[in-house]
């Protein structure tokens, strides 16, 4: 656990300094505001006109970010993403491989039958035992058969793995910009809404005020 530990404090480590070696370095280019309002005169040589600095880059249009420094984030964001999916699919083979070596005992899945009543697939070594839980435990069944076995133990490994696939992830990325759309939809509906409610009200306003000018002028005559 402690080698895991350092393994992921060096990938974090790495990754920080490739993101910092992609973003630019705006510091060195200009001075701060701080700076300038507590020492004008080192300032006068940013405050010149355009034509007395015409060999400065930001005075031909040159922007500080370039598009190499924006191309160089979304290299170094990838890179990032890489390297923490390698480390959890190298978490997960390790543990894996380390309940194999030492025979744990592995709950491969289960359903509810009611209330504090379920079935559980329970692996112990090289056998899978369904066990029936309630008020006690019993044991239901052994499966002897291989390929059942095998099948069971794939489909139960292939599920492990989906949990850290990327279509997983881009999957709940995508439920997740589907909600905060459905979101901002009500939102602006919402919006639409009060804003022809109060449309509504104002003219109703005017309305009863011109009624009441109406009456008065009518009284005065």
């Amino acid at each position: 656990m402690r080698r895991l530990c350092i393994i992921f404090v060096s990938i974090l480590i790495c990754a920080f300094a490739v993101l910092q070696a992609g973003m630019p370095a705006f510091a060195e280019q200009s001075r701060s505001v701080k700076e300038c309002l507590e020492h004008p005169e080192k300032c006068k040589n940013e405050t010149l006109p355009d034509q007395e600095r015409g060999d400065s880059p930001v005075a031909q249009g040159q922007s500080p970010f370039s598009v190499w420094d924006f191309f160089k984030m979304i290299l170094a964001t990838i890179f990032i993403l890489f390297l923490i999916y390698t480390l959890l699919k190298w978490m997960n083979s390790r543990s894996r491989f380390y309940q194999q070596r030492r025979g744990l005992v592995e709950h491969l899945g289960g359903t509810s039958l009611g209330t504090n009543r379920s079935v559980q697939l329970i692996k112990v070594g090289n056998r899978i035992l369904v066990v029936g839980v309630g008020e006690s435990i019993h044991l239901l069944k052994e499966i002897d058969d291989e390929n059942e076995v095998k099948e069971i133990l794939a489909e139960y490994n292939a599920r492990l793995d989906q949990l850290i696939e990327p279509n997983q992830w881009l999957q709940k990325i995508g439920v997740w910009f589907k909600k905060e759309q459905r979101k901002e939809q009500n939102v602006e509906s919402f919006r639409q809404l009060l804003s022809h409610q109060l449309q509504q009200l104002s003219q109703e306003r005017k309305k009863a005020l011109a009624e009441l000018e109406k009456k008065g002028t009518t009284t005065d005559e």
